[in-house]
């Protein structure tokens, strides 16, 4: 601990920082969360304002260097473990049953199509840049892995069509374990070379790669899914024992081969998630959490570390030449050799082409790789940080400002997904349904009860038969130009369980349901975080809308003005209408506990009231 200060001292931010590692983690958690926070007001991936936010308190103002404030034996393995984390959770998400249709072109795409731009990328840096062969390969290895970290939030933002989705989400995180495979075999050539050991090593270091990474990662992810379906972990310790196993795996892979944790973390996550495993939708909310917060200090830290240097040498037209041969050449190449004969659509084709953002597992295991040729005394291995980085930031900025309006244009995704999915499919259901369809929203309306589905399919509405709460529902619903999800079913729990599904898909501020019973009392009432928003602003129940339907109500429209405001229409009718919609320059939006009544005084006001009303 630093020696308090006796008398008058001017100590700059960098020294204060570098004396005390605590308030350094503290900064950079701060710097990591608000700019997630800007990225979700921005509706931008979080990538952007991370970089931002780590160049800005790196190389820019020069009052953050983590590399010089933590200790490397302490700071590496840390950085390694984070992505590994990172992976699983990205293993977690993949299910075999959603890449039927698209399970070629994936293959395709991480084995001989993530070849053409290992070798492009390399023989670019070589010719362009004149980096050492074996340095251009490395640098080809990094920079052919498109991040899950990134791919996952453009998703939800884009919301294109499912064998597009499915193609770039299965890609971002399998090719981040074949890209780091290939980059540690790189690596390795590098050091035994150095060192003078035969080349011919690396065939049998590939084969032990792959082995342990494959074995190891199996037998934990089979020991945990054994452990969630006997159900022998009490669920408060579910999660922490997931994570436990999870690091114990991944650091047994790394002692037998060198970084075959980051193998192992896929094949395990991809293990638990395809093994019909019980409670696996906490346990990826939870590693979903722990992502967010790793992905933004490993962010802030490893833009944090690169050097002003660094920087400036990355801006040079040779460097942008080379990114513009990764991006523009190489990436479009790699898809449509990856989709011939494929059931894609060329405009399909061209998205995933244009949209092939690089992440946090390029950027961790460059600095990472870096580090350690550096430490080996092997010139050359700095030049590849700022290259990487280059690339990086370009996919991004390119994916984040384009792929939504490209994705419109070439009709591959939603341009705003007002449709809703309605939980029930009961009489008021099929009313509130056929008049959103009447005004050309997307209406898809579930239910357990096969009656309540015939009905809905015989008076034109589409409809899913089946739990929204299953596995299956995520193979089976086609989702396209819906956003929102309105629960009016008469089983609380149910409607609970569904918002709080759908609001990762959705956004927390578009998932609504019924209120409970009439005689609930508040404090018996569920929190805002484990529900939906209240609907017609909480004070509609079930119970309610039946008595509606049974006097006869029907959907009517009503003009709000300042002198006829929602909070009067309200007042006037009492218990013999419930607000639902309010349309205002061609949207629709819900009247929910989060509306503000006296603030309503424009559009049109979308009712279902009795007729003596």
């Amino acid at each position: 601990m630093p020696r308090p200060a006796t008398g008058w001292h001017t100590v700059t931010v960098q020294e204060l920082l570098a004396s005390h590692p605590g308030l350094a983690v503290a900064v950079i958690v701060t710097l990591g969360v608000a700019a997630q926070w800007l990225a979700w007001r921005w509706r931008v991936p979080a990538i952007l304002p991370l970089l931002a936010a780590g160049f800005l308190a790196g190389p820019v103002f020069g009052l953050l260097r983590p590399v010089e404030i933590f200790p490397a034996e302490l700071f590496f393995p840390l950085v390694s473990l984070a992505v590994g984390l990172i992976l699983f959770e990205g293993g977690l998400t993949l299910r075999f049953s959603q890449i039927r249709e698209t399970k070629r072109v994936v293959l395709n795409l991480v084995t001989w199509g993530a070849a053409v731009t290992w070798l492009g990328s390399a023989l670019a840096a070589h010719l362009i840049l004149g980096i050492e062969p074996h340095i251009a390969l490395l640098f080809g290895a990094l920079v052919m892995v498109t991040g899950p970290t990134v791919i996952g939030p453009l998703l939800r933002i884009v919301r294109p069509v499912a064998d597009v989705a499915n193609v770039l989400k299965w890609e971002g995180i399998v090719i981040d374990a074949v890209g780091a495979l290939v980059a540690v075999l790189v690596y390795e050539s590098l050091v035994l070379r150095s060192a003078g050991e035969p080349l011919g090593i690396v065939a049998l270091l590939l084969g032990r790669f792959l082995l342990v990474g494959a074995v190891v990662g199996t037998a934990g992810g089979a020991a945990l899914a054994l452990l969630l379906k006997r159900r022998v972990i009490p669920d408060y310790l579910i999660n922490v024992t997931a994570l436990a196993m999870l690091f114990a795996t991944f650091e047994l892979a790394n002692y037998f081969s060198a970084e075959a944790g980051l193998l192992a973390a896929v094949v395990m996550g991809i293990i638990v998630a395809n093994s019909g495993v019980p409670n696996l939708d906490s346990l990826l909310t939870f590693k979903e959490d722990l992502t967010v917060l790793m992905v933004s200090v490993l962010f802030i830290v490893l833009a944090a570390n690169v050097t002003p240097d660094a920087v400036l040498a990355a801006i040079t037209w040779e460097t942008l030449a080379l990114v513009a041969i990764v991006v523009f050449l190489l990436r479009p190449l790699d898809v449509f050799l990856s989709s011939v004969g494929s059931k894609l659509s060329f405009k399909e084709r061209l998205f995933i082409a244009w949209v092939g953002p690089r992440g946090i597992v390029a950027a961790s295991v460059t600095s990472l790789l870096a580090a350690r040729l550096l430490e080996n005394g092997i010139e050359g291995a700095a030049t590849i940080v700022p290259l990487v980085f280059a690339v990086i930031v370009v996919t991004v900025l390119l994916a984040s400002l384009t792929a939504k309006p490209l994705g419109v244009r070439l009709g591959v995704a939603d341009p705003d997904p007002q449709g809703f999915v309605l939980l029930g499919a009961h009489p008021v259901a099929r009313d509130i349904g056929r008049f959103l369809k009447d005004r050309g929203l997307p209406v898809l309306l579930a239910d357990t009860n096969p009656s309540n589905v015939a009905a809905a399919r015989q008076e034109g509405l589409q409809s899913y038969y089946g739990s929204l709460l299953s596995d299956r529902s995520d193979d089976q619903l086609r989702l396209s130009g819906i956003g929102r999800l309105i629960a009016l079913t008469q089983n609380e729990e149910a409607n609970a369980l569904t918002a709080v599904k759908f609001r990762r898909e959705f956004g927390k501020d578009a998932v609504y349901q019924l209120a409970p019973k009439e005689h609930v009392s508040d404090t018996n009432r569920l929190g805002g975080e484990n529900r939906g928003l209240w609907l017609s602003r909480g004070g509609l129940s079930f119970q309610r809308l039946q008595r509606l339907h049974a006097s006869g109500a029907e959907m009517v429209e009503v003009e709000l003005s300042p002198e006829h405001t929602l909070a009067e229409f309200m007042q006037t009718h009492g218990e013999s209408a419930v607000p639902l919609f309010i349309t205002q320059n061609g949207s629709l939006k819900v009247v929910s506990e989060a509306t503000d009544p006296e603030r309503e005084d424009s559009g049109t006001l979308i009712t279902y009231i009795e007729p003596r009303s």
